[in-house]
């Protein structure tokens, strides 16, 4: 189904996720709520949008940087995505 030019926006201004984030936490194997998402400041959001995540090291790194912005804006680690 195509996104609405609502969503598209919302998704631009980084209240929605966006599907590249989207993809990068499923490489690092969390689940993040949209209620959790947007808990997240605008820069947290930005800086996980930005960070790479395709290199081992990077998929690392940004698993690490996911828990720590997610744990210090909710109170708790994220949720682990089941294993396939």
């Amino acid at each position: 189904m195509p996104m609405s030019a609502a969503d598209r926006e919302a998704e631009e201004r980084l209240e929605l996720m966006p599907r590249s984030i989207r993809d990068k936490l499923d490489r690092v194997g969390i689940k993040l709520h949209l209620k959790e998402w947007q808990l997240l400041s605008l820069a947290n959001r930005e800086h996980l949008r930005d960070l790479p995540c395709t290199a081992a090291n990077e998929v690392a790194a940004y698993n690490e940087v996911v828990q720590q912005i997610v744990r210090q804006a909710t109170g708790h680690p994220p949720d682990r995505l089941p294993p396939k």
